[in-house]
């Protein structure tokens, strides 16, 4: 196999792999609190997590699920969840990928781009051929046609 065609292959099992991870998420929706100090948000925090612990029927300790940054910046939780871990797992994959899927965007726009301008190109030439050709069969009609006449003119000769 080509170096193209494993680089084709290991995107396809991508997207494949990625198309399975969304499914971790189910109908996902921006939300934010209201302002509150450290405090509030907090005890916020600790409600829903109980919540979320009761509801599903969890273990008192659980393992806290996020998505990190340099310096152990927390940039999003996922939860305590059983799936916590996978949505982290694919947020964090999701935004690592997030640059070869613009370039790939980027490439299939200018691809289509380039595509579109040469197919315009290719039917224009081909109407232009076309429209010559026409003008070229009615131009040795017309010849024909006179060389016809001519041929009647001369005493003695048929027209072929």
């Amino acid at each position: 196999m080509t170096d193209e065609a494993v680089t084709d292959e290991k995107r396809l099992e991508f997207a494949t792999q990625a198309r399975q991870l969304l499914a971790l998420f189910n109908e996902p929706f921006w939300g934010a609190t209201r302002g509150q100090t450290d405090e509030m948000h907090l005890a916020d925090y600790c409600e829903t997590l109980a919540k979320g612990r009761t509801d599903l029927g969890l273990a008192e300790e659980t393992t806290m699920h996020a998505v990190m940054g340099p310096g152990d910046i927390v940039y999003a939780f996922t939860g305590n969840t059983p799936n916590a871990g996978d949505r982290a797992k694919a947020l964090v994959g999701f935004i690592n990928t997030m640059p070869f899927l613009l370039d790939a965007l980027e490439e299939l726009i200018d691809l289509r781009r380039t595509h579109s301008a040469r197919v315009t190109e290719l039917i224009t030439h081909n109407s232009e051929q076309l429209m010559e050709n026409r003008s070229q069969r009615d131009t040795i009609r017309q010849l024909k046609a006179t060389v016809a006449f001519l041929m009647q003119q001369i005493p003695g000769v048929q027209a072929a």
